[in-house]
């Protein structure tokens, strides 16, 4: 089976020059939990996830008390560019779904963005591979 057969084609990205915060809120809105980073001309330059905040970010849940609320607003104003995973990691339309679970696998990540011809054609997740397992007839 092809990742174009299970990928997202409407992918929701941000650039790399948003803040954080606006990330975080397409985020929530979209309930995801990870996108891809273009920059200004359509290229994915990274990939920026829940997970990039919370290794990039203070335990804010531990030091809320302690941190004034204009430091929280400085921590998130920062361009996504400064804690996205980067370089991305990218498949093709065509690549194979297996190899696409060892990458999961090796790599320890949950979604890597498609292209094609150099641009951003889909998204595919850990959770699409492992639907795709579970529907296969043996």
């Amino acid at each position: 089976m092809k990742v174009k057969e299970i990928m997202t084609k409407n992918v929701i990205s941000v650039k790399a020059d948003q803040s954080i915060k606006d990330a975080v809120i397409i985020l929530r809105r979209h309930k995801i939990s990870g996108v891809p980073v273009l920059d200004s001309d359509e290229n994915v330059v990274g990939v920026f996830s829940e997970t990039d905040i919370l290794d990039k970010l203070p335990d804010i849940l531990e030091e809320a008390e302690k941190i004034p609320m204009i430091d929280v607003q400085e921590l998130t104003s920062p361009p996504v560019s400064t804690v996205m995973g980067k370089p991305p990691i990218v498949v093709t339309s065509d690549e194979d779904i297996r190899n696409v679970a060892k990458i999961f696998l090796e790599k320890y990540i949950h979604r890597v963005p498609v292209v094609d011809n150099g641009k951003l054609v889909g998204i595919v997740s850990l959770g699409d591979v492992l639907k795709a397992f579970s529907e296969v007839k043996l």
